[in-house]
Formats: structure tokens, C-alpha cells, sequence
């Protein structure tokens, strides 16, 4: 695992966690000896719909405490922002740079879920934002951690959005994919290979496995499953995107902690079993 990304993006629509949730997961990453946590729930309209304006002084000092309890428990705090259609830079930048002032260092851009033509001139406007919002944090500070989720991350067409992202992108920048769908029943070595060799890069799995904001109401009850143990060496690393539900997700991102950790020895049933013995013991 070392010098990977394994953890959690908070990036579902509907419920988001809250404050004292946040605190306890990013306890929870640290017992499982995970190291990011991705902040980018969809509600939050200054993370998206609204995401020029300003947050409150309140919201400031709950990032502020955030970042701090994840600098103390070596978990990466990264701040996603979402200009959805938006590409102006200058924007961008002045929205990070508040963020920047509480103390997080890492960021990521999301232009998910957006309706774009996937052609150059799109990627070039999203590239230009990312690439230069790079820019400007390496002017910042020495070490830059970047990361992107393009409108087209999932699947395997060669568009020319994807062309152009692939040749103009800064290499440094960690670029999202799913799998060959939103929510990948499995995902294997050969398509993560696949996408590497499109993007020119190895990619950063957002995993939407557990993800249930799509089919509200529905409580998961499975292990991590169906992948295949080489995408662990094959990308930068791993994020879940889990349910809206909190607690029932702990036991779901246990087991994927257990795949991340040793996915060559990896059993989905006896990691569920483990786990839903502990929840039983607590119960």
C-alpha cells in the first residue's frame, strides 16, 4: 500500500454525513489503517450548486478541526470542489484558497454528472482549470496533491475528450474512474489495464460498490467483491463512495480495508463473516 491512495470519497447525493459522523470515520480509517478521506457530498450546495459562494464561519472551523484530527491520525484530508459547468480558474482559485487558509493541502476537482458534449474543447476547458489550479498549489506549497474526477469516468470510449485529457493533463494529477459502469459489478485487472493505457496513466478507483443514493432506502448487507486482486498494484489506489447510512457502512468498508491490506489472500465471505460477527458481539 505504500505511496497509494485507500479510503473514503464522501461524494454520494442526498444525506450527507455529519460533522460528529465525519470525526468517527476518519477514527474508523485510522483503525483500519486506511490514509484518505475525500470530502464531496453533492448536498453540500457550496461544494456544488452554489460553490462560488462562501461557507460560514461555522463551516470554516469544523473544516479547520476536520483537517487537524486527520493531520493527528495520518489520514489525508482532501477538499473537492465542483464548478459543474463553470471554467474559469480565477473562480476556482479564489474558492480553494479559502479552504487553503484552514490548513487542508489537498484538493481534488469534480466535473461528474454534468451535461457536456465529451469533445476537445470540453476537455480543454476542464483541463486548463485543473491543470492550472495545479499550478498555482505548486506555487503554494512544495508537495502537490491533486486529484480529478473527469465528466467521462466511466468505460472505455476514446472520445476526444478522453484523447485530449489523456495527452494534456499534468501526469501528476490523480484521475477518477469507476469501472466500465457508475456502479461496476466487478472490476478487473484487465480493464484496469485497459484504462491506464487510454488515460495514459493508472487511474484512482472511485468505487460506487456500496453506494446506495441511487436506490434510496435500501440498506447493502455484502462484503467487498468481485475485484480482482492486481488493480491493487495496477492504480493509484482505491476510494468507496459508501452508503448515506453511516454506521450500516462500517462494516461494508471493514471488508474492503481487508482487501486493500491483502488482496492476493482475500476471502469476501469469511471477511463478511468476521465482520458480521463483530457487529453481533456489539449488538
Amino acid at each position: 500500500m505504500a505511496g497509494k491512495v485507500f479510503g473514503v470519497v464522501e461524494g454520494f447525493y442526498r444525506r450527507p454525513y455529519t460533522f460528529d459522523q465525519r470525526l468517527d470515520l476518519i477514527d474508523f480509517l485510522n483503525s483500519l489503517n486506511l490514509n484518505t478521506y475525500v470530502y464531496g457530498p453533492k448536498a453540500d450546495k457550496f461544494h456544488r450548486r452554489k460553490w462560488r459562494e462562501k461557507y460560514s464561519g461555522k463551516k470554516i472551523r469544523e473544516f479547520e478541526i476536520l483537517n487537524r484530527h486527520c493531520i493527528e491520525r495520518s489520514i489525508n484530508f482532501v477538499y473537492a470542489l465542483s464548478p459543474v459547468y463553470r471554467t474559469d480558474i480565477e473562480e476556482v482559485i479564489e474558492k480553494i484558497e479559502t479552504l487553503f487558509e484552514t490548513g487542508i493541502r489537498q484538493f481534488s476537482i469534480f466535473f461528474d454528472d454534468i451535461k457536456v458534449p465529451l469533445t476537445k474543447d470540453t476537455a480543454k476547458k476542464q483541463v486548463d482549470v485543473v491543470n492550472g489550479l495545479y499550478e498555482y498549489l505548486q506555487g503554494r506549497m512544495k508537495k502537490t496533491r491533486l486529484s480529478f474526477c473527469p465528466t467521462q469516468y466511466h468505460g472505455f470510449k476514446k472520445t476526444e475528450y478522453i484523447k485530449y485529457l489523456a495527452a494534456h493533463l499534468r501526469m501528476n494529477i490523480d484521475t477518477f474512474w469507476t469501472g466500465k459502469n457508475v456502479v461496476s459489478q466487478t472490476i478487473t485487472d484487465r480493464e484496469v489495464i485497459r484504462i491506464n493505457g487510454i488515460l495514459s496513466r493508472p487511474v484512482l478507483i472511485w468505487d460506487n460498490i456500496f453506494a446506495n443514493d441511487y436506490i434510496p432506502g435500501t440498506i447493502l448487507r455484502f462484503p467487498y467483491r468481485r475485484r480482482s486482486p492486481g488493480i491493487v498494484e495496477h492504480t493509484r489506489g482505491i476510494l468507496l463512495n459508501p452508503m448515506n447510512n453511516y454506521r450500516k457502512s462500517k462494516p461494508l468498508i471493514k471488508t474492503a480495508a481487508m482487501f486493500f491490506h491483502n488482496p492476493q489472500t482475500y476471502d469476501a465471505r469469511r471477511a463478511w463473516n468476521l465482520v458480521s460477527a463483530e457487529q453481533n458481539k456489539q449488538t
